[in-house]
This record gives structure tokens, sequence and C-alpha cells, in this order.
């Protein structure tokens, strides 16, 4: 009988990153984030509590059996959580299933504010699960780096469930159909592949050809019209000047209620 490998799920009910990886505030050298807004976090696969400390309620969630990660590697890992205030309910060597609510937002330990604070290591629990990174000046205090770091957005796949509330990265969702060219290279534009060290390396984890996707951008940036606001404009005038809504002109940059433009703003018109 062939068991069927789990994959790694980030499954939350809201998806607000506070703060991101290697964030200068308190993430300066690390790959977690910190999730805001949500009310709990179910385990991304089922697992075994390898450590826990208290004085941030720390807990290392290590998977039972090799998982597939969201880039497609396939191998074990270690979740670290966060700033939970009570896990009376959890103990080391507790096994945790898939999809089990385990841990919830709080306050424990350094926080300044009610969050969850989550990280993924490569590989099977190592060490005492973590060890001293960078010194923090605004928190006064070093940040501790779980072993073997993961890029999270690399590691966990998103569920399909989950309320997004601020996009910051470019998740890949568990059923996800894979996108067309043009909705990822306008998504590269977008600046939510990453910038030139890391964006061929995701798009290539995620199944694309990087050349497609970079000779699709250089099209569609090509075809971006930029117009120079002259005396007199208004845009119902310059969309119709380019057969273009206005309304989508507006959005294009970011121009909200009462839709004032001035003389010499440039505008893309797409």
């Amino acid at each position: 009988m062939i068991i069927k490998m789990e994959k790694a799920i980030l499954n939350v009910d809201t998806l607000y990153i506070s703060q991101k990886m290697n964030d200068t505030y308190s993430h300066n050298g690390d790959l977690a984030i910190d999730i805001s807004k949500l009310t709990y976090l179910k385990a991304p696969f089922t697992g075994v509590i390898k450590r826990i400390y208290k004085n941030c309620n720390a807990v290392w969630l290590e998977s039972s059996d090799k998982v597939e990660y969201a880039d497609g590697t396939k191998d074990f890992m270690t979740i670290m959580t966060l700033h939970d205030n009570d896990i009376s309910n959890l103990s080391v060597g507790q096994i945790i299933k898939q999809g089990e609510i385990y841990y919830h937002p709080g306050t424990k330990g350094i926080s300044t504010g009610t969050h969850i604070h989550i990280a993924a290591g490569k590989g099977k629990f190592k060490g005492n699960g973590w060890y001293k990174g960078k010194y923090q000046p605004k928190v006064k205090s070093y940040a501790w780096l779980i072993y073997n770091q993961y890029d999270i957005t690399r590691a966990l796949y998103l569920s399909d469930q989950v309320k997004v509330k601020k996009k910051v990265y470019n998740w890949i969702k568990v059923n996800d159909k894979k996108q067309s060219i043009e909705e990822v290279a306008n998504e590269v534009i977008d600046g939510l592949w990453g910038n030139d060290l890391t964006l061929k390396n995701r798009l290539t984890m995620a199944g694309y050809d990087y050349k497609v996707i970079q000779d699709k951008v250089d099209e569609l940036l090509k075809n971006k019209i930029t117009y120079v606001v002259q005396k007199g404009d208004y845009l119902i005038k310059i969309g119709k000047k380019f057969n273009v809504n206005w309304k989508d002109i507006a959005k294009l940059n970011n121009i909200q209620f009462p839709y004032i433009i001035k003389v010499g703003d440039i505008l893309k018109i797409n």
C-alpha cells in the first residue's frame, strides 16, 4: 500500500504578515515571519513536539515523516512557533495531526503585539532547536534562529481556505492551477516574486521557465505607456485619448477620490 506524502501547509484563518523575512526590526538575518490578526495555527503536517522553551513559549514541531515542500523538496521539516500565552495543553513527545489546531497568537516573550512568530527548518530537529543570530538593535536582543532555516514561502503551501489580508509574498496554494505566463509576468513586474537575487530561483522552483517569463516581462514593459499631464487634462479626457477606461488609469496609478491630477504628473497607462 502506497501512502501519499503530506504536503506541508500553512493553515491559519487569516494571513496578515506584520513582519517579513529579513526585516530590519527584529528579523534581520531571519527567514521567519510574524502573522497577526489570526485566531489559530493548524499543524502544517503530522508531527511530534521535540522541544518547548517556556520563556517565549517556543514550540518545535518535527514532521513524523518526509513531507512535500511548496518548492517540491521532499524532506523532513521542523516548524518553530513563538509567543502563544498558554501552551499548557502541549508537551514534548506529543503527536499533533495535520490540520489540528495547536497554537495561538500571543505576547509571551519579547513581543510588540499579539502574533505568532513562525519559522521553518529543513530536516529533523537539531541540537537544542535554535542558535543565536544577529543582534537586533531596535529590540536590544539577539535573534534566535531555527537550525537549517528555510524560506517559509518555499517550505509551506498556503491553504486555499486562508483569508489573505495583505499580500506580501506570492505563496503557492495547495490546489492552485498554474497561472498563465502573462499573470506571472505581471506579478514579477509588481515585485511579488522578489528581486534579481531570488527571482530566477523562485520561478524555477514554482515550475516556470525563467526565460519565458522574463521575455513576457520585457514585452509587457515595452507596451506600458506613460503620459505627462498637461494643462486642462482630467482623467476622463486622458482615458478617451488612449481609449482606456479612466478608472483603470486611476487604479494603476493609485489615484483615489476625488481623483486629482496635476500638470507634470507622469501617469502609467496600460
